[in-house]
């Protein structure tokens, strides 16, 4: 690939450990280096092998370092491709980025970048074949977004609305108390229940009070994992999320690599001698 910054190709040429140096250089470029990021996507996306089967340090790393590079300079144009993305095989996004990418990072592009997306994001929630994680960023996301983007609450709340309204449905309950799935040409009952239960987080985390007499109704018709709700801590509240600053986001992963480092050697200086039976 050419680029108009020779800068970005630095991104092919180390793992996770780039230095700060070339990432604060391509972020001052801000939108200016749009295009050049976004290349590296395309190509990522039609490329999913070729770049799985790169090494970290020549490249395998590039696409992650791209998508975190266009949410720090606020660029729309990746919404597209977040899109394509959760339409798509989660698989597929955990192959280019990261296995966490999507649980913890993805909302944030939802939150902040979304709010001309609102319409695809509808459509994905209600009538996509999308994967359970796809629609809990989603949900997540939406909710975020009327929390720091106040003006937009009004549209989160009028899809979280019609949401609730199928999930509560006559027919919806009917085919949930069968253990049957609702969502998608290929419903997975055990994954809506998964969804439901983090929606009714985000719901929770929203503040959203008014639908109290909604939430009780989930949980007294059994969709609600109490588990998930446990490990969120969630409770009525405005729980407003922060997106993680990209420099955190690498120190963070350089510290979970010499930890890890640091537990494989203390297991090797353990003695390997078993003793000897009486």
């Amino acid at each position: 690939m050419q680029f108009q910054y020779p800068v970005v190709q630095e991104l092919f040429k180390k793992d996770f450990r780039i230095s700060r140096e070339v990432i604060s250089e391509i972020k001052a470029l801000d939108l200016a280096v749009e295009a050049d990021l976004l290349q590296i996507i395309d190509d990522a996306l039609q490329n999913t092998d070729y770049y799985e089967e790169l090494e970290a340090s020549e490249g395998g790393f590039a696409p992650l370092h791209a998508i975190l590079l266009l949410r720090e300079i606020k660029s729309t144009k990746i919404l597209p491709k977040i899109l394509e993305m959760l339409r798509g095989d989660i698989l597929e996004m955990d192959r280019l980025f990261s296995p966490d990418f999507l649980i913890e990072e993805v909302w944030s592009y939802i939150a902040h970048l979304g709010q001309n997306q609102l319409k695809d994001f509808k459509e994905i929630l209600f009538e996509g074949n999308a994967d359970v994680y796809a629609r809990t960023a989603i949900s997540t996301g939406l909710a975020q977004m009327a929390l720091h983007h106040p003006k937009y609450a009004e549209k989160v709340f009028d899809v979280f609305d019609k949401l609730l309204d199928f999930i509560l449905s006559e027919e919806s309950l009917e085919y949930l108390d069968n253990k049957e799935g609702i969502f998608g040409d290929e419903p997975d009952y055990d994954a809506d229940i998964e969804f439901i239960s983090n929606f009714a987080c985000d719901l929770l985390d929203l503040d959203y009070t008014e639908k109290r007499k909604e939430l009780e109704a989930l949980f007294e018709n059994g969709l609600i994992d109490e588990e998930i709700l446990e490990e969120s801590k969630a409770v009525f509240k405005r729980n407003q999320m922060k997106s993680r600053d990209i420099f955190e986001i690498y120190t963070d992963w350089e510290i979970s690599e010499k930890t890890a480092t640091e537990e494989d050697d203390d297991d090797e200086d353990e003695p390997k001698i078993k003793k000897m039976k009486d």
